[in-house]
């Protein structure tokens, strides 16, 4: 059984959005001895988690996140040049309890770090050279146009992004800048991104859905703050 955000998508989006305070992810990190990244996995773990056992509809095996991560070195000619691969994580939504569920996805992000470690980050990338745009072009239509994603079973659930951004406040003509909520995109197979933002000592949360597979994507917030809270509580 696949999540019901794995099928072909509509033209059709909504977004949430939610803070929680960069010091309480921290006070997690700490006590349990796991990165910054490791946290924002596991509460985006047991908010999928939450979503899919009070509709009824979890997978008995867990969701697999792919997580983009940069694979720049510093020697690039082009300093405004993205380069970017992806890990692929185990978010352990099978495991009841959330401190277990941390502690599984510490491990697979640690077996994946060191998996692509291992690899030249001219090698992740080289994969884009195969296919000419023309070819790529007329392949995605072709993936769209057939549904190809309501068939076979997707290499991972969804994407998860985490964005370190400045820790202190911007403006603009003198007004502040409060919150930075991040909204990232939908793809067929793929109708749900979780992307965080971390800015002046907030977490900003974006979910960008497609209305027809998520269409009370607003739960989430909710359910985040409820994991945030329920980590806490067994420090």
């Amino acid at each position: 059984m696949l999540p019901p955000w794995n099928r072909a998508i509509t033209a059709h989006r909504r977004f949430a959005y939610t803070t929680v305070p960069l010091e309480d992810a921290k006070r997690v990190k700490n006590a349990f001895g796991s990165t910054f990244n490791d946290v924002v996995m596991a509460l985006c773990s047991s908010t999928l988690r939450r979503y899919l056992l009070e509709r009824n509809v979890l997978p008995d095996e867990p969701l697999i996140a792919m997580v983009p991560v940069s694979i720049r070195t510093g020697s690039e000619s082009d300093t405004y040049q993205n380069r970017v691969s992806g890990l692929l994580c185990n978010l352990a939504t099978d495991l009841q309890d959330p401190v277990d569920r941390l502690r599984r996805i510490q491990s697979s992000m640690n077996s994946a770090k060191e998996m692509h470690s291992a690899i030249p980050a001219e090698t992740l990338q080289d994969f884009t050279q195969f296919a000419p745009p023309a070819v790529a072009a007329r392949a995605m239509r072709l993936f769209f146009r057939t549904q190809v994603s309501d068939r076979f079973n997707p290499p991972f659930n969804l994407i998860i992004s985490n964005v370190p951004g400045p820790n202190f406040p911007l403006y603009c003509a003198g007004a502040r800048l409060e919150h930075f909520y991040p909204v990232s995109a939908v793809a067929d197979g793929q109708g749900l991104n979780m992307t965080v933002q971390s800015y002046d000592g907030n977490l900003d949360f974006g979910f960008i859905v497609c209305r027809e597979l998520v269409p009370d994507v607003w739960d989430l917030c909710g359910y985040l703050h409820d994991a945030l809270a329920e980590l806490l509580d067994k420090i």
